[in-house]
């Protein structure tokens, strides 16, 4: 049986064509998802960057905080998690200010994002 340089060549080269080729088409496989929906992604950062505004909103009750929080809180889209939200947020606050009999500055504290996550429900409920 004699050796062929040209039939161990043409060999390698198909061999190498189709290493190429799979990879290629596994490396598009991976990237196609992250490719195919840039608008979906868009929305995904959009509504990212409105829950950590809520979220700053909510640990730092303010005047301009309210007006976050209600100008989110009335979009339809949004308004039942964010009044879900609100209503845990105050549940949680209200049960941690029920623990302390004495009038000291947790207690003030803790009673004054009650009062501030009440007004926040009242307002997109109103809205």
């Amino acid at each position: 049986m004699k050796f062929n340089y040209r039939n161990k060549l043409t060999t390698s080269t198909l061999l190498l064509s189709t290493v190429l080729l799979s990879a290629g088409l596994l490396s598009a496989m991976f990237t196609l998802p992250a490719q195919a929906n840039p608008a979906e992604q868009s929305e995904e950062y959009t509504i990212g960057v409105m829950v950590k505004a809520l979220d700053n909103a909510i640990k730092k009750p303010s005047k301009n905080s309210l007006e976050l929080i209600s100008h989110y809180g009335t979009d339809s889209r949004y308004y039942v998690m964010i009044r879900g939200w609100l209503v845990q947020e105050l549940q949680g606050v209200n049960s941690q200010l029920n623990t302390y009999r004495s009038d000291d500055e947790i207690k003030a504290r803790l009673q004054a994002k009650s009062d501030f996550l009440t007004q926040a429900i009242r307002r997109i409920d109103l809205e």
